[in-house]
Order: C-alpha cells, then sequence, then structure tokens
C-alpha cells in the first residue's frame, strides 16, 4: 500500500470532534489526551530508565500489534495482540519549548476502544508486533507526582509522562513521551508542569539531553522506520490480522 495513498480505515464521523461519543454504545472508552513524544534509535541506554524509573515508576511489559498504512494521523492496533484500538489525531496544538532539548508541536489525540465498530474491515492489510517495555509515573497540574492507576486517566487534569524501549523486529528504540489529560485549555500546562516535577528532585542524566529529535506519535515513526517490505530489516508482517 502506498504511503501517499492511505486506504481509508475509518468511517468519516468517527474523525470528527464530538461525534464519537454520540454515535458509540455505552461500553465504548473515549480518551482525549494532548500529547508529544519522541523516538531515538538504539536501545535505552541504563542511566536514562534509572534515572527515570526511580522508587515510582510503574512498568509495564506488553506487545501491540499494528496495521501497517502509512498515516500520520489514524493508527489503528490490538492492545495485547486483542483489544482493537482507534487513535485519531484531532489536531496540532502548536509548537511548546519544554526544556533539555525537547521541543515539538503537541498533538492532541482521540482513543477508541474498542474499536471493532468504527474500522473498516482489516483483514487483508498489514500487521506487526511493536513490544514495549514501559515504565510510567503520573503528575498533577501542580507538577506534584501522583499515584499511577491502569486505566482511564478519570476526570481530573494532568500529565502521564513515560520512557519507554521499543522492539519491532530486527528494530530497537526508545521514546520519551507526555500524555496531557483533562480539559484540552489546561493540558499544555500539565505538560510544562510533569517536566518541573519531573526534574525538581533529579536532574535528567547528561545522556538525555538533545538526542530525541523529531517529535512524532507512533503511527508516524512506524511509516518512517518499517518498511513496506516484509522482506528488509528483518521484520516480520503478517498478511492477516491476529486472532484475538
Amino acid at each position: 500500500m502506498k504511503i501517499d495513498e492511505p486506504r481509508p480505515l475509518v468511517e468519516a464521523d468517527a474523525l470528527m470532534p464530538g461525534t464519537a461519543q454520540q454515535r458509540c454504545p455505552d461500553a465504548l472508552s473515549v480518551l482525549d489526551t494532548t500529547e508529544l513524544r519522541w523516538f531515538v534509535p538504539g536501545t535505552l541506554p541504563p542511566e536514562i530508565h534509572g534515572w527515570f524509573a526511580g522508587s515510582t515508576g510503574m512498568a509495564e511489559q506488553r506487545c501491540d500489534t499494528y496495521l501497517l498504512d502509512g498515516r500520520c494521523d489514524v493508527g489503528v492496533k490490538r492492545r495485547f495482540r486483542e483489544t482493537l484500538e482507534l487513535k485519531v489525531r484531532q489536531s496540532l496544538d502548536g509548537w511548546i519549548q519544554v526544556g533539555e532539548g525537547l521541543a515539538g508541536s503537541l498533538e492532541v489525540w482521540r482513543k477508541l476502544s474498542p474499536a471493532e465498530d468504527l474500522v473498516e474491515d482489516t483483514s487483508d492489510g498489514q500487521w506487526i508486533d511493536v513490544c514495549k517495555s514501559i515504565v510510567k509515573r503520573r503528575f498533577s497540574m501542580d507538577g506534584n507526582e501522583i499515584a499511577f492507576s491502569s486505566g482511564a486517566q478519570g476526570t481530573g487534569a494532568g500529565c502521564d509522562v513515560e520512557v519507554a524501549a521499543v522492539t519491532v523486529g530486527a528494530v530497537q528504540a526508545w521514546t520519551f513521551a507526555f500524555a496531557a489529560f483533562g480539559p484540552c485549555a489546561t493540558r499544555r500546562d500539565a505538560v510544562l508542569a510533569s517536566w518541573r516535577g519531573l526534574v525538581a528532585a533529579t536532574p535528567c542524566p547528561e545522556s538525555f539531553r538533545c538526542r530525541t529529535g523529531r517529535a512524532m506519535g507512533y503511527p508516524e515513526w512506524l511509516a518512517r522506520t518499517v518498511s513496506p517490505d516484509p522482506a528488509e530489516r528483518g521484520i516480520r508482517h503478517d498478511s492477516a490480522a491476529p486472532s484475538r
């Protein structure tokens, strides 16, 4: 499938802010976040993992299977190779300078799960496993760290921060990301507050600084990194959607 001519994956109204919650069943979870993520080639340096994890980070190991279609604004994956999730970029929310060489355009995303009724048949698409070793921390709007619980962030406002080692076939990388939740008008401040809270007690190691490059989400990173040819890069592509 050509990157510049992607096949439509979602119904048009699912892309519009506000319509998803009106048309979806009660069982569907809809989560809006403002995000900033960077990828760095190679393995996650131990000193960066140790600095970020500290004594409060929540660790998670999982393997998600992504549909490859070349789009940067829509992501379709099966979390833990099971639950189908649809993530749609609603808008770009302006440039932000966080610190330590961290800068980029904030991306406003909507995640819908489970999304079986919103995604067209993907049985003939190409899927690929993305294995992740994740450490997450959560911060309030005033920059104080708060207990991290799995699942939706609820009705409050704040920001999740994560560091993850990522393996896709023969490709290794690590990623650093912010995901702010709550009212849209508060999310930029939440990103800045979480960074201040993170480095207040323990400054980040020198090896972390200015290594992040351009910010992008998983869909764009996969489109740029993973060859569409299964024979290249040692990466296996499934010819059909994974079994549930």
